[in-house]
């Protein structure tokens, strides 16, 4: 079914949460998984005495990032490639699946309040307006609240 995978890889734990679906889909069907990280010039501009560039550093730190992830599918079995772009991280993720003709694109969950995500926009949402195929939103399971005792815990103490 999937057979080219396009992931959206910044790093970050919910791009970490992507990283995780997406090697579990791509070893359950065997597809190929292309990390994309994306610089967008408008966020990581320096503007030094009226000249703007972008740190070389940030590309090294993104470079490492990808390669780590790449490593990890790779250990996983999977056939992994990556690259780094610059531009508006939606419109280039949906460049990027267009000339790679992905069958999925997995982005990562980042949860924002209303305020954020009107002023940032959401790249989820973006893509979803012009979606070159489907879209895989990979969301962190929720984690159980830590002062609440598992049942059988309880009922091992005598307590149920």
């Amino acid at each position: 079914m999937f057979q080219k995978l396009l992931l959206a890889f910044d790093g970050s734990p919910d791009g970490r949460e992507a990283l995780a679906q997406a090697e579990t889909l791509a070893s359950a069907c065997g597809a190929t998984v292309h990390l994309l990280a994306i610089i967008d010039p408008t966020e990581s501009m320096l503007i030094v005495e009226a000249m703007s560039y972008i740190p070389d550093n940030q590309r090294f730190v993104l470079q490492s990032v990808l390669d780590e992830g790449v490593r990890r599918l790779r250990r996983a079995g999977c056939t992994a490639t990556s690259e780094i772009k610059y531009g508006k991280p939606a419109e280039q993720i949906i460049l990027s699946a267009r000339e790679m003709n992905a069958n999925l694109i997995v982005v990562g969950h980042r949860d924002q309040g209303t305020l954020a995500r009107w002023l940032n926009g959401s790249v989820g949402e973006s893509i979803l307006h012009q979606p070159p195929c489907s879209v895989l939103i990979a969301v962190k399971p929720e984690q159980p609240a830590i002062n609440v005792t598992p049942i059988r815990q309880l009922k091992a103490r005598g307590k149920g």
